[in-house]
């Protein structure tokens, strides 16, 4: 990690009301060492990021769970080799367009309910249609891009283990609302993530 990577790990962390604790080497499950990042924060809505510019970030409190540590790393360090995931950059872009169509959307309505004109109800549902489109493209690279992550670290930890770690952030975490409609629009549940998992090997498991 260089100096400006630090830099720009720092500035992230500081957004996110957190603080910077230290650089740290770490072995990885097969041997190999990874730099990683160290921050503290009293309301982090997450455990371990890996930003755009090459780096991983891990919360103080997973160093306590060697295996919970070892999900969050694996997790972050799959996110870090995702040079596609660059591409959610652009895609951003959609979620502002999906919410100015609400936004004609919503016109639509009311111009339609005002001068009594039942016909503008089809483009007041083409103007919607057009807004869930938008909004759920970068919602399902983001999904694409989770599940492979999650793949990775279950090739690496099995899938009992990781089944056991995501229940377990289940039972300590207690997020806001807001929080939980972000988190499905851009994260596959757990269910989700161990079906799409034994669909994908189920050859392995009927040769089994």
């Amino acid at each position: 990690m260089n100096s400006i990577q630090l830099k720009l790990t720092k500035s992230h962390i500081q957004r996110a009301n957190g603080k910077y604790v230290r650089t740290e080497s770490v072995k990885l499950p097969n041997g190999k060492n990874q730099e990683i990042v160290i921050f503290s924060n009293d309301k982090s809505l997450y455990l371990g990021q890996s930003p755009f510019f090459g780096t991983i970030i891990i919360h103080e409190s997973v160093l306590n769970d060697e295996r919970l540590f070892n999900y969050v790393l694996l997790h972050e360090m799959a996110h870090k080799k995702q040079w596609w995931s660059y591409l959610i950059l652009p895609l951003l872009l959609l979620v502002l367009a999906s919410f100015v169509s609400v936004i004609f959307a919503l016109s639509t309505l009311i111009d339609s309910i005002i001068n009594r004109n039942p016909n503008q109800l089809l483009t007041f549902f083409v103007e919607l249609l057009v807004a869930g489109v938008f909004l759920v493209i970068p919602c399902a690279f983001s999904w694409a891009m989770e599940l492979d992550a999650e793949f990775q670290a279950i090739k690496m930890i099995g899938l009992d283990s990781f089944l056991y770690i995501r229940n377990n952030l289940k039972k300590s975490s207690k997020p806001g609302k807001g929080y939980l409609v972000i988190a499905r629009m851009t994260h596959p549940t757990t269910d989700i993530t161990m079906r799409c998992w034994k669909w994908l090997h189920r050859n392995n498991v009927h040769e089994g």
